[in-house]
């Protein structure tokens, strides 16, 4: 009877082995992981950005006022890069950054690396008929720049918004065929 159960059961070398096997192959699929993570969030802040230059243009719309978009700094002044924050706003005073007299319709924090390439602004413009007034994009990378992966979300004159693919990962949109570069 004892051998039988013997038989059956595995030895402390068997499950230490097992045991190094499966941390192997855990640490082979640890970096994939976390690359599609990023990306994921990645993706997900070009997504964010898209809609808050939605709702930026929807306000301009039914407002019949020049709404601004911007990424700020911790003063809330409109920046190109290393922004922290989202802003959607409207300029009263139009001195290109948020004042506390103003009204802010969005305020969200920035979770990866941001450029704005807009006409050599800080900020992308909407006015009333729904038309941008500055043309351009917002690259999203990776803060870590552990991959080079990038999103960008393209303003375009008349007020279209899009944003860029890469399926096969190649570093190019799919449609414009424009490097992403981070």
């Amino acid at each position: 009877m004892n051998s039988a159960n013997n038989a059956s059961a595995f030895t402390l070398l068997e499950l230490l082995f097992s045991l190094a096997i499966l941390l192997f192959l855990l640490s082979l699929a640890a970096p994939s992981i976390q690359t599609v993570m990023l990306r994921s969030s990645i993706k997900s802040q070009a997504l964010e950005i898209r809609r808050a230059l939605e709702l930026a243009r929807g306000l301009a719309v039914s407002q019949g006022k020049v709404f601004k978009l911007c990424t700020s700094n911790r003063s809330y002044q409109c920046v190109k890069e290393s922004g922290l924050r989202l802003l959607v706003f409207r300029d009263q005073d139009n001195n290109h950054q948020f004042d506390s007299t103003e009204s802010l319709y969005l305020d969200s924090t920035l979770h990866q690396a941001i450029k704005l390439s807009a006409s050599g602004r800080s900020y992308i413009r909407f006015k009333g008929s729904g038309e941008a007034l500055d043309s351009g994009n917002f690259l999203v990378c990776a803060k870590n720049r552990a991959i080079d992966f990038g999103r960008q979300t393209i303003v375009f004159r008349s007020g279209r918004i899009r944003l860029t693919k890469d399926k096969d990962h190649d570093g190019y949109d799919d449609r414009g065929k424009q490097k992403i570069r981070c």
